[in-house]
């Protein structure tokens, strides 16, 4: 009987493990190539603490932008310091909305709230940028485990030099279906784009 239990709990905990990891997207694979990207409007607030904890600052701006007009169809977090060497409780990031580069209307609007920003909102400008960028189409928590370290292989195979924090970008197509663009500038002088053409590189994971 102990024996019919122990196999029973251990099947359903091995189900739940497999649909956990289709559900995060964990058997996705990730593209990864270097392409040019920027400028981007950012609005955003800071935050301190662990990365993963960053998602409350992300909706206070989604909230107030769409509350005052905007789509906030893309969201983002910029992350400035390593986690492997700076303690959790010293990661500095920032999160928020960007302007929609290819809707004029959003940017016209966003032009008339800016002056009567919340206290402890700000914006910026993401400056255009060679960079290392990868798609993903599983959900952002995972990214530190199956995007990351696919990023670091490429960055160090390519010769390349990263420089600055890592940004990524989320957009959310329905309530199954989102993809997350992580942006890893790169010095101009790092390596010719052309040995590493974007669109024909595609990392396969499983």
């Amino acid at each position: 009987m102990i024996k019919h239990t122990f196999f029973a709990i251990t099947i359903g905990l091995l189900i739940f493990v497999l649909y956990l990891l289709q559900y995060t997207g964990a058997f996705k694979s990730v593209t990864l190539g270097v392409d040019q990207r920027g400028p981007y409007t950012l609005i955003y607030k800071s935050h301190t603490g662990a990365y993963h904890q960053i998602s409350q600052t992300i909706l206070d701006v989604e909230k107030w932008a769409q509350n005052n007009g905007l789509k906030c169809r893309l969201s983002f977090g910029e992350f400035f310091d390593n986690p492997k060497i700076t303690e959790e409780g010293r990661l500095k990031s920032r999160g928020g909305c960007l302007i929609d580069p290819i809707n004029e209307a959003e940017s016209t609007l966003f032009n008339k709230l800016k002056a009567n920003l919340p206290t402890d909102f700000k914006t910026d400008l993401f400056q255009p940028t060679k960079a290392v960028v990868a798609l993903f189409n599983g959900a952002p928590g995972i990214g530190p485990l199956k995007v990351y370290p696919q990023a670091e292989k490429f960055i160090k195979k390519g010769h390349l030099k990263t420089k600055g924090p890592v940004m990524e970008i989320y957009e959310i197509f329905d309530k199954k279906n989102m993809q997350t663009i992580y942006i890893w500038p790169i010095q101009e002088t790092s390596a010719p784009t052309n040995e590493i053409p974007f669109e024909n590189h595609k990392v396969e994971t499983k």
